[in-house]
């Protein structure tokens, strides 16, 4: 069986392994105060990285012959939180391949990758005993890629990433994920359009409104007052 159906296999084994796991996680009772949201919005810049050596689980640290990345942070994702851990995010990145970096089994190519994801995401971190630092997370959903190398350069994916947020303030993090992207082509058995991506940055989650509850004697002011009958003269 070739790398790329071996891939494909492990990839949808994990989608269906995780789907279970998060399913059984909300069925879980909690301490934690639920109905008060995390946040409303956030926001992450990040540096990322593209493997794409042609084979998507072996030399997974080989930094120096297939990982692409620039020295600047490239790409921006914005999140909005739904409820009950949900959120929707949006990413987008931009990259360079480098001619002595490995591209699907070879060497000697360059060029341009930009990528686009829109993701259904799902954060472990109300379940957390301590809601303060760690905020795990898993996240899928459906992508575009542009790869100047590639014969055909545009490719819609599959993808699904695992990610963690360390909060060191209120309303600040680090962030890093991993993500797998399956190529959803006419030959998507055989084909070389499967991909790793993998980001670090800072995020920034901007808090929920408070929302200001009246007071007993606003609600209900007749509570306190006292009902004056005059006097009938006979």
């Amino acid at each position: 069986m070739s790398t790329s159906i071996n891939f494909k296999m492990k990839f949808c084994t994990t989608i269906t392994i995780l789907f279970f796991v998060v399913l059984n996680s909300y069925a879980q009772p909690s301490s934690i105060n639920r109905k008060k949201n995390p946040y409303s919005w956030m926001f992450g810049l990040s540096w990322n990285v593209v493997d794409d050596n042609g084979d998507a689980f072996s030399n997974l640290f080989d930094v120096k012959g297939s990982w692409n990345y620039l020295l600047y942070p490239s790409r921006i994702s914005i999140d909005k939180y739904l409820k009950k851990g949900w959120s929707l995010e949006g990413m987008v990145a931009y990259n360079k391949y480098t001619a002595g970096k490995l591209i699907n089994d070879t060497t000697g190519l360059s060029g341009i990758f930009v990528s686009g994801d829109f993701h259904a995401k799902y954060s472990f971190y109300r379940f957390m005993s301590s809601r303060k630092l760690l905020d795990p997370y898993i996240s899928f959903g459906l992508g575009a890629t542009y790869r100047q190398v590639m014969s055909s350069p545009i490719t819609p994916t599959f993808n699904i990433a695992l990610g963690a947020n360390f909060w060191f303030s209120k309303s600040w993090g680090f962030q890093i994920q991993t993500m797998g992207k399956l190529g959803l082509v006419s030959d998507i058995y055989t084909s070389n359009t499967d991909y790793l991506q993998h980001t670090v940055g800072i995020v920034y989650r901007k808090q929920p409104k408070r929302k200001h509850s009246r007071n007993n004697k606003k609600r209900y002011g007749w509570t306190k007052e006292t009902t004056k009958y005059k006097k009938r003269n006979s």
